[in-house]
């Protein structure tokens, strides 16, 4: 009789452990069930999700030479030349009401001449940041930031009385480093860009290589004095953004920048791409860039640049 009252007593725990398991079982498929209902509950307009990131990353790499041979229109300095652009831009939002968008964009080129110099051109490396905060359905409140430099020096070539060449630094790494940041409106267009209008903006010029002044003998560089090292002016500015894709093939880069101080000339930066992609690898390049600074010339710099090279999007 005690040997059976063990043996039941065992039977007895068994069974309730196996009942513990078939319940622990229909718990899980319970769990399971509640997921068609999560998926209804995000399909009527609650998302779970609270911020959203979408980056992009674009790099393109180009070569080109000139070789001359009794040539007699013009220049004839034999010279190749390589370049190349990269470009990142994110855009961070709450699918609701705010969105920050930056874009930074490296371009550098490199030019060698056989028989003389060689020189970075272009060189330019551009931030830009927009925090905007939606008022409707294409238009909002914004803030605007963006900081220019180069980053290798640039220098001026003159020739010597004994017919060598005199190099002077014309520019250089934050020499000068521009940087605008204003607060507006803004307005998007669907499918083509973005306006943005600083009702109230700062600009900064600062001067971190004081060579410049001494080599070319200047009292003044970008309307910075010599005795200064940066300068601050105010203004409203107005900034363009242009990002377009025609025909499947063709690409459209606009970014028109514009600052005009309250006592000041106005000042304009316009960078104009028009990218054509022959094959998946393989694109060619029209660009055009525009230039006004009344410290730095009293009349428009133009700069036009056509390139074939590879490239890839990330």
């Amino acid at each position: 009789m005690e040997v059976s009252g063990k043996r039941e007593g065992f039977m007895l725990l068994c069974i309730c452990i196996l009942s513990l398991n078939g319940g622990a079982q229909r718990l899980i498929c319970h769990d399971t069930i509640i997921l068609p209902a999560m998926a209804d509950r995000a399909d009527s307009g609650i998302s779970p999700v609270k911020f959203l990131l979408t980056q992009n990353i674009s790099y393109s790499l180009s070569c080109n030479a000139l070789l001359f041979f009794n040539w007699q229109r013009g220049d004839n300095f034999n010279n190749v030349s390589l370049l190349h652009h990269f470009r990142y831009r994110s855009e961070l939002t709450d699918n609701r009401s705010v969105a920050v968008r930056n874009s930074f964009t490296h371009e550098l080129g490199i030019q060698y001449f056989f028989d003389s110099i060689s020189r970075f051109l272009p060189d330019e490396n551009t931030l830009d940041t927009q925090v905007d905060v939606r008022m409707g359905k294409n238009f909002s409140m914004a803030v605007f930031s963006s900081l220019t430099t180069r980053l290798f020096n640039s220098y001026r070539y003159t020739a010597g009385s004994a017919g060598n060449l005199i190099r002077n630094r014309s520019a250089s790494f934050l020499t000068p480093m521009l940087w605008t940041l204003s607060s507006g409106f803004g307005y998007a267009f669907p499918h083509l860009g973005s306006l943005s209008l600083g009702l109230s903006a700062v600009r900064l010029t600062w001067i971190r290589d004081r060579e410049v002044y001494r080599q070319q003998n200047l009292l003044e560089f970008y309307g910075v004095p010599k005795d200064k090292s940066f300068m601050i002016e105010y203004g409203f500015s107005l900034h363009l953004l242009v990002d377009r894709d025609f025909l499947k093939r063709i690409h459209w880069d606009c970014d028109l920048l514009i600052f005009k101080n309250y006592r000041k000339p106005v000042d304009m930066v316009m960078k104009n791409l028009i990218e054509i992609r022959i094959s998946k690898f393989i694109k060619t390049t029209i660009q055009t860039q525009l230039y006004y600074e009344k410290e730095v010339s009293k009349t428009l710099q133009v700069m036009n640049m056509v390139s074939l090279g590879f490239y890839f999007i990330l």
